[in-house]
């Protein structure tokens, strides 16, 4: 079976039956955790303890075999955990034919394939993996026989269901404005890390106490403690051209961040203009609020704020002000004046009338 990990959870929640092959993959590590700790706590009684047992990326398969075929000594079950197994990258060797009389040899993927295809009762696996090639005999062998959970990273937009499974972990939920909050600063971010996330929602429960109902505020007094946000806030006021804000933002930057940070911020900064160029091209070719997020991938309140802070900006001096951020991206190697330079830019951008 294959699903989504999403499903996968909700099914185990409503589903008494347990599978014994479970094969998480994809890049968001939140999911595959997720995952791997709900099909642990299905397939084991509260107190059982099974033995455990552990493989990562290169192992002897004979020692597998062992770990899920071995009944153990006192009873219980067998735990098996197999993250990123290298089997399922390396090129497979090329099979040597016109043998006669000799039965072909077994590759290590096949033998792989065959010992999660056939678990007995008393054994659960799970196996994590980053990538899967789904045109392989394993993902469809694993797709009939056990059940395949996708773990994918998520775009900002896609969060507010995830937020408001977070919240409700801590009985309270999210106002309107708290989640376009969360999903400003995330929008920064090309995938957005759910661990992190998750985070600083306990950070928010525990700040927030007995309210349940947490606020915009409560989001903004955890988040802005971070270097990752401080980039966010200064790009924020760019966009809203606040040139004191802007100021001081950037000295707060250079202080924190000294001569390191700057190459990210400048990209930061750059996306930014750019999202703010994509969206203002798209009005004046008569695009609506809805049709740009969905051709941007954004979500509605972020398309709002950017619609409204491109009216700011003519084209000519967001084209601009991207191609200066260019420049001073490819010069920061060379190391130099870098931080006054994005300052004189920033000036030019923001101060212009």
């Amino acid at each position: 079976m294959n699903t989504t990990a999403d499903v996968f959870l909700e099914s185990l929640r409503k589903n008494p039956a347990c599978p014994h092959v479970v094969v998480a993959w994809g890049e968001e590590e939140y999911f595959r955790k997720a995952v791997g700790r709900a099909f642990r706590q299905r397939a084991f009684a509260p107190g059982e303890e099974p033995t455990e047992w552990s493989f990562q990326k290169d192992f002897q398969m004979e020692a597998l075999g062992e770990a899920i075929n071995t009944m153990p000594f006192f009873g219980g079950g067998n735990w098996v955990v197999i993250e990123d197994p290298r089997v399922l990258t390396e090129k497979a060797p090329a099979r040597k034919t016109g043998t006669k009389g000799k039965g072909k040899k077994v590759t290590p993927l096949e033998q792989f394939t065959e010992l999660l295809s056939d678990v007995p009762d008393y054994a659960y696996v799970f196996c994590l993996c980053t990538k899967l090639d789904k045109r392989q005999g394993f993902y469809k062998a694993m797709s009939r026989k056990a059940v395949v959970v996708e773990c994918p990273t998520l775009r900002s937009y896609q969060l507010q269901p995830w937020l408001r499974s977070q919240a409700d972990q801590y009985g309270a939920r999210f106002t309107p404005d708290a989640l376009n909050l969360i999903q400003e600063y995330a929008s920064a971010a090309d995938t957005v890390p759910l661990l992190f996330l998750q985070q600083e929602i306990a950070k928010i429960a525990l700040y927030a106490g007995e309210r349940k109902l947490w606020q915009a505020e409560d989001v903004a007094q955890m988040f802005s403690q971070l270097p990752e946000i401080s980039g966010f806030a200064l790009g924020n006021a760019v966009e809203e051209r606040k040139l004191d804000k802007v100021l001081l933002l950037l000295k707060e930057e250079r202080k924190n961040s000294g001569s390191d940070g700057i190459t990210g911020l400048a990209m930061r900064l750059f996306a930014s203009l750019r999202r703010l160029l994509q969206v203002k091209e798209m009005v004046k070719q008569g695009a609506r609020q809805d049709a740009i997020a969905s051709t941007l991938k954004m979500h509605p309140y972020a398309v709002k704020l950017a619609m409204q802070h491109s009216n700011y900006f003519s084209e000519e001096s967001l084209q601009n002000g991207m191609v200066q951020l260019a420049r001073l991206t490819a010069d920061s190697r060379q190391g130099g004046r870098t931080w006054s330079r994005l300052e004189e830019v920033l000036v030019t951008l923001v101060g212009r009338s």
